[in-house]
């Protein structure tokens, strides 16, 4: 006996939706790495260690997506610091500010923009 339309459509988007997942899951990996390749190069770059620090967390939140969090393993209380600035305090008072060099939010705003574009080019 034939399936019904309704069993049939839902078959379909059963397929179409798994097919996203498995794209989205990829193109979110993709991103990610080429997001901590990015910070790593542009990070301020004193002794090393904060731009070395940059990582990968991959974390199963939902049904069929796994999100992935960029941080900074090592030195994640600088990443505020630096990126926003902050006073130099010494011994006598104030010294001075430091200024901040944006690092973070140009790589934010470059993968908020290609994660989109790489997930509809994977499903073309």
């Amino acid at each position: 006996m034939a399936e019904s339309l309704t069993v049939q459509m839902d078959k379909i988007f059963d397929e179409y939706r798994e097919r996203v997942d498995h794209v989205a899951e990829v193109a979110n990996d993709r991103v990610a790495r080429e997001c901590v390749k990015r910070l790593r190069e542009n990070s301020p770059k004193k002794t090393g260690s904060y731009a070395r620090g940059w990582g990968l967390k991959q974390m199963k939140t939902r049904a069929h997506v796994t999100d992935v969090i960029v941080h900074n393993k090592t030195d994640w209380q600088l990443t505020h610091l630096l990126e926003n600035g902050h006073r130099i305090v010494n011994a006598k008072g104030e010294w001075g500010r430091f200024n901040g060099i944006k690092h973070i939010k140009p790589v934010e705003e470059w993968a908020n923009q290609e994660l989109p574009k790489e997930i509809e080019r994977e499903l073309e």
